[in-house]
């Protein structure tokens, strides 16, 4: 057996899910990072909310049967181990020299060491990494690595996640996902190996537009919808689609990142709770299993905010009091914008539907009456 990247975590009492409020484990505050004070010391900011309830999944995890509560996993692939999920899928890239400097590359990440690329520019971070530009020497190819310190990643109990995050974005190549091209450690640190794709993301290019046309909107969707097919087709839910967790190359491409709050579960039908208020679907608000149609509403609120300008259920005044905006999304109180198409308006109620059975899947979507008429 490999050595242990993370010593074991301690082993916390058992939360109710059904009783532990929403807001522990539910981004619910302004949708930007704050300043660094902000992280530190405001118990309403992002990063704590996200540690609240990452630590409640934490537990869950140690407390279950489940597999993905090994702490060796990411040693010991747990995908591969046990659920079978075929570790090379296939390419989207037919490019030969592509494929060649990409296979080159690899070869060399099982020796990997921080000496092997050259750090050049900070990126940005969160909580627990700082992402840098970095060109790996020997290829010249350039990459993101999120640099992690293994302390706060113990001291938050996110150990667990962080190796499910990796697990599950590694096995994962499509042209609209950020690649991870895998990891290495040291004593102190864990570097993530990524596809290099910029530092604007939908977010940003929104504030800037304020609106997106019709047009843009289903450019962008199709790119989506076709990432997240090819998720569901491997059983993966990714569960936090939204703005800022997609980045936006220079050729306009779209890339869905931060793999966080992802999960393998061909079944699939979940009970956990993550993801942003905005974002947030009624089954998950109303304590119900969840299966990958999260993903589905998730883009219906990501159409809407897209060609609105704003997320369809938030109310002015969610941050202090988010329990208006909760029941807004399960009645789903949909109210349009007047300037949306009544073929966009169409699009999104079937998105925007209570009962995840009955709304339309990603296969579904390229067919949609507004996406062929506007493509």
């Amino acid at each position: 057996m490999p050595k242990e990247i993370f010593k074991s975590p301690v082993r916390r009492p058992n939360t109710n899910p059904i009783t532990a409020p929403l807001s522990e484990y539910v981004d619910y505050t302004p949708r930007r990072d704050l300043t660094a004070q902000d992280l530190d010391h405001n118990p309403n900011s992002i990063s704590y909310a996200k540690e609240r309830r990452t630590q409640y999944y934490q537990q869950m995890a140690l407390e279950s049967e489940d597999p993905l509560g090994d702490v060796n996993y990411m040693d010991s692939p747990i995908v591969r181990r046990h659920y079978g999920i075929d570790y090379s899928p296939p390419s989207y890239f037919d490019n030969k020299m592509r494929q060649a400097l990409d296979q080159d590359f690899l070869s060399r990440k099982k020796s990997w060491n921080i000496k092997d690329f050259s750090v050049e520019e900070y990126l940005g971070g969160g909580k627990f990494g700082l992402v840098w530009r970095a060109v790996e020497r020997r290829t010249k190819k350039t990459v993101a690595i999120k640099i992690l310190k293994k302390e706060e990643v113990e001291a938050a109990n996110v150990v667990l996640f962080l190796k499910r995050e990796i697990e599950i974005q590694v096995h994962l190549d499509h042209p609209h996902i950020v690649r991870l091209y895998g990891y290495f450690h040291d004593d102190d640190r864990v570097y993530l190996v990524m596809e290099y794709v910029g530092t604007l993301d939908l977010y940003s290019v929104l504030t800037e537009k304020k609106q997106l046309t019709e047009a843009e909107v289903v450019r962008y969707l199709l790119q989506l919808t076709d990432a997240v097919k090819y998720m569901h087709s491997l059983g993966v839910i990714h569960r936090d689609i939204k703005l800022e967790n997609i980045l936006v190359n220079k050729n306009n491409m779209l890339k869905i990142a931060d793999f966080g709050w992802s999960v393998f579960d061909p079944k699939p039908r979940r009970n956990t709770f993550c993801g942003t208020l905005d974002y947030l679907p009624p089954e998950m608000i109303q304590n119900e299993p969840h299966t990958n149609s999260v993903d589905m509403w998730a883009l219906g609120v990501l159409a809407y905010e897209m060609l609105a300008g704003y997320p369809p259920f938030s109310t002015s005044d969610q941050a202090e009091n988010p329990q208006r905006t909760y029941e807004r999304i399960t009645k789903v109180d949909l109210v349009f914008d007047t300037n949306m198409s009544s073929g966009a308006k169409s699009f999104i109620s079937k998105l925007l539907v209570k009962n995840p059975l009955k709304r339309m899947t990603a296969s579904d979507i390229e067919s949609d009456p507004w996406i062929v008429s506007t493509k």
